[in-house]
C-alpha cells in the first residue's frame, strides 16, 4: 500500500482560507501576507475563484517595474545637450515606480489555477505541486474556494508519519 493512500486534501487543508481580492492594492497585500504568515493566497471575488498571487508574483512585479524605470534612466545624452552645455544626471525616471504603487492585485496575479476536489488524494495533490512546481493548491467545491493545500502542509504530514 502505497505511503499516504487514504490521505485526502480535506484532511490536511487550512479551511480558514486567507484570500485576496483583484482591486486590492499590492501594498495592502503584502501586508496581509506578512500579518497572516502565508506566501500566496486564492484571489477572489464575488464568493468565485478569479486567481492566485504570491510573494513571488509580487517581487516579479516589482522587479519589472525596477527593470522598466533603470531603462528609461539610462536613455541619456552622452554629449553636451543642444543648449551646448553639460547638464548633471538626472536621478531614475520613477514614473515606472510611481505606477508600482497604484498596482492591484490583479495586475500580479495568475489567473490559471490549480485545484482539487476535498476528495483528491493527497498523493495526487503533491504530485500536482511537482509537476507544475508551485507551492499551493487551492481545495475547490465547483467555482467556490474552501481551503488550501500548501507544500508546508504536504511536509507537515510527512512529518507525522
Amino acid at each position: 500500500m502505497p505511503a499516504f493512500s487514504g490521505v485526502l486534501a480535506r484532511d490536511i487543508m487550512r479551511r480558514n482560507l486567507i484570500t485576496a481580492e483583484p482591486h486590492q492594492s499590492l501594498a495592502d497585500l503584502r501586508h496581509l501576507f506578512i500579518e497572516s504568515h502565508i506566501s500566496g493566497a486564492p484571489v477572489v471575488e464575488n464568493g468565485r475563484l478569479a486567481g492566485i498571487v504570491s510573494r513571488s508574483d509580487l517581487v516579479r512585479v516589482e522587479e519589472l517595474v525596477e527593470a522598466l524605470d533603470a531603462e528609461v534612466a539610462e536613455e541619456r545624452f552622452v554629449d553636451k545637450q543642444t543648449d551646448g552645455f553639460s547638464h548633471s544626471d538626472r536621478e531614475g525616471f520613477q514614473g515606472f515606480r510611481r505606477r508600482l504603487s497604484e498596482l492591484k492585485v490583479k495586475d500580479a496575479m495568475r489567473a490559471q489555477v490549480l485545484t482539487c476536489s476535498p476528495e483528491t488524494p493527497v498523493a495526487e495533490v503533491a504530485a500536482e505541486m511537482v509537476r507544475h512546481h508551485v507551492h499551493r493548491i487551492v481545495v475547490v467545491e465547483g467555482d467556490k474556494p474552501i481551503g488550501i493545500v500548501s507544500t508546508l502542509d504536504v511536509a507537515a504530514l510527512v512529518a507525522k508519519a
